[in-house]
């Protein structure tokens, strides 16, 4: 993998870190702007694409790290860094990407982050799922609150499994960028499991994005439909001709 691009990749993981973690922020447009630089400095400046998304995606990501301070303005702040994600992501498209066989750290890596995110989703979405349904039910009938699950411990669940949940299906879809590399010959394939992880991982991040205006069953559905993408990455992509190298299903 090239300079460049080891370091976009490492700035989409630290930018879906600061959705949680703000310094994340401010190292993922660093990443960022470094990609971009050493991209500029072994083809000339502005050359291709990726580095104006690159450059793009850091101011983005620093003007959202400038929105911390400011609580009403957390909307726009991860619409910012959901703007920069997508411009990473974008940039590890464009940039050059050799082939070659991938060190086995790299393929331990991918299927441990997946195996993490599979049981933290697990739990964070049957938390949401209840703690949904529970807004639901108190709404309807307030007088039943003494007979159900305290709102706020679902909550609690519900947030601290998906944000694990969220980091890990990110290290997983960023190594298993770098993995399609040697193989398809590009970090984003048209493959049934790569397509379907990737679906699943933009539904997350919006539901991050738009959490605090979910409320029953929209909220419910998203998660419902992230964690069946990821359960089809894993059970139903081998048998759509999926091309995906590892006998683990990961």
């Amino acid at each position: 993998m090239t300079l460049p691009a080891l370091l976009a990749l490492g700035g989409v993981l630290l930018l879906a870190l600061g959705l949680f973690w703000p310094r994340g922020l401010a190292l993922g447009a660093a990443f960022y702007l470094g990609a971009a630089l050493a991209d500029a400095l072994a083809k000339g400046f502005f050359a291709g694409p990726a580095q104006p998304a690159l450059v793009l995606g850091g101011l983005l990501a620093l003007r959202g790290e400038t929105l911390l301070l400011r609580p009403r303005l957390a909307p726009l702040r991860r619409y910012l860094v959901l703007l920069a994600l997508l411009l990473g992501l974008f940039a590890l498209k464009a940039l050059p990407h050799p082939g070659g066989e991938l060190p086995p750290l790299l393929t331990l890596v991918h299927a441990g982050a997946f195996l993490v995110a599979y049981l933290a989703l697990a739990v964070g979405v049957g938390a949401g799922v209840m703690c949904a349904l529970q807004d639901l039910r108190l709404r309807a009938a307030p007088e039943k609150a003494l007979l159900s699950a305290p709102l706020w411990s679902l909550r609690r669940l519900e947030q601290g499994y998906l944000k694990v949940g969220y980091l890990a299906t990110t290290l997983g879809l960023g190594s298993g960028m770098a993995w399609a590399w040697g193989y398809f010959g590009s970090p984003l394939a048209l493959d049934p499991k790569e397509v379907s992880v990737l679906l699943a991982w933009l539904l997350l991040t919006a539901y991050f994005l738009l959490e605090e205006r979910l409320r029953g069953y929209p909220r419910m559905g998203l998660l419902l439909l992230a964690y069946a993408l990821l359960l089809f990455a894993f059970l139903g992509a081998p048998f759509l001709g999926s091309r995906h190298p590892s006998r683990l299903g990961l």
